[in-house]
């Protein structure tokens, strides 16, 4: 604080504020905030934004029309999260369902490498390799 003192230097009446430039004194608590402390209730580094419950923007974010239990996502208010978290489907989706005669959906076709019984055999260099079988090592 000496350099600080020695640069501003002092008035008659005391006030280091009064002899400095009005730059100075906004930065150094004229208007009640201190440059040392950006973060402080209030500094002017803070953004602008409303942070109470009831504004578009909530205390985390933006806040979705159907409530707080709803979490707002890119297209719109998804599905409420539960209290193990967002629910997912139970069974792998492919078409038909779960209970349709059709296989999963594999990306590779109906010669998929990862489906165990392929109709490439295991001796096709993407067939499957079982412990013990012949393409192991």
């Amino acid at each position: 604080m000496w350099i600080l003192s020695n640069l501003m230097g002092t008035s008659e009446d005391g006030n280091l504020l009064s002899t400095v430039s009005p730059t100075v004194k906004a930065l150094l608590g004229k208007t009640g905030v201190s440059p040392i402390f950006p973060f402080s209730p209030r500094s002017p580094f803070q953004p602008r934004i409303p942070r109470t419950p009831g504004s578009p923007w909530g205390p985390t974010g933006p806040a979705s029309p159907l409530g707080p239990g709803f979490p707002m996502g890119p297209m719109g208010p998804g599905k409420p999260i539960g209290p193990k978290g967002p629910v997912l489907p139970l069974w792998p989706s492919w078409p038909g369902g779960p209970t349709s005669p059709l296989p999963p959906f594999c990306p590779g076709g109906p010669v998929c490498p990862w489906r165990p019984f392929s109709p490439m055999g295991p001796t096709k260099p993407f067939g499957p390799c079982f412990p013990g079988g012949p393409l192991e090592p």
